[in-house]
């Protein structure tokens, strides 16, 4: 497997197309962006919380830091380390994608939301490899059961808060219509209220053990 050669077609080929409808502007790909073997990063930025997310916002937008952005002003930042085993083989050692929301008239709208991967000694079972963060507060992370590439964290973000940009996007290969199964039961109601078409995507499993 060569991991970094994996993201790295993933994120050319996702920007192109979304550059193409509209959904995503100003990338900052220069030449030498995949340069680095061992890491594929754009300028990252950890905000200690929304007071000082608020006060560098504009900063961080007008300097450039970030991969790509949205209409609305909000933005992505993205990181990716790999072990380097060979030629054409690579393994992802960190990640981190993150969705930075736009600041309209002083007040953030939608959610912070940052998926990180660390393959280190120091996660336990409450600090899990991959985990999820929503918010500013970070005081909540939601394990995750695999790695994200670019294209399916923006896939994520957009399904959460550009439901019109999504279907630009899917609607042609996933069927965005009600979310109940009339053809099955529920644990306790008259039908299952998620739709197979939508498990494979994003929601909170509910344990049945």
């Amino acid at each position: 497997m060569d991991a970094r050669r994996i993201v790295e077609l993933d994120i050319q080929n996702f920007i192109r197309k979304a550059l193409h409808i509209g959904v995503l502007i100003n990338p900052r790909l220069s030449g030498e962006f995949f340069k680095d073997r061992q890491r594929i990063s754009s300028k990252y930025t950890r905000f200690a919380d929304e007071e000082d997310y608020l006060e560098n916002y504009y900063k961080k937008y007008e300097e450039g830091e970030y991969l790509a952005a949205f209409i609305d002003g909000a933005f992505l930042q993205i990181n990716y380390e790999f072990s380097i085993k060979g030629k054409n083989s690579s393994f992802l050692e960190k990640m981190n994608l993150c969705y930075l929301p736009p600041v309209i008239e002083g007040k953030i709208t939608n959610e912070y939301v940052r998926v990180d991967y660390s393959n280190t000694d120091d996660n336990s079972f409450f600090h899990p490899y991959a985990h999820i963060h929503i918010g500013f507060r970070n005081t909540i992370r939601i394990p995750v059961d695999e790695v994200m590439l670019f294209s399916e964290f923006v896939k994520m973000i957009l399904y959460h808060f550009y439901p019109t940009q999504f279907v630009e996007l899917f609607g042609e290969s996933i069927r965005t219509t009600n979310t109940k199964d009339t053809t099955h039961l529920g644990k306790l109601t008259k039908e299952k209220i998620l739709t197979n078409e939508l498990t494979k995507y994003y929601h909170l499993k509910i344990t049945v053990d």
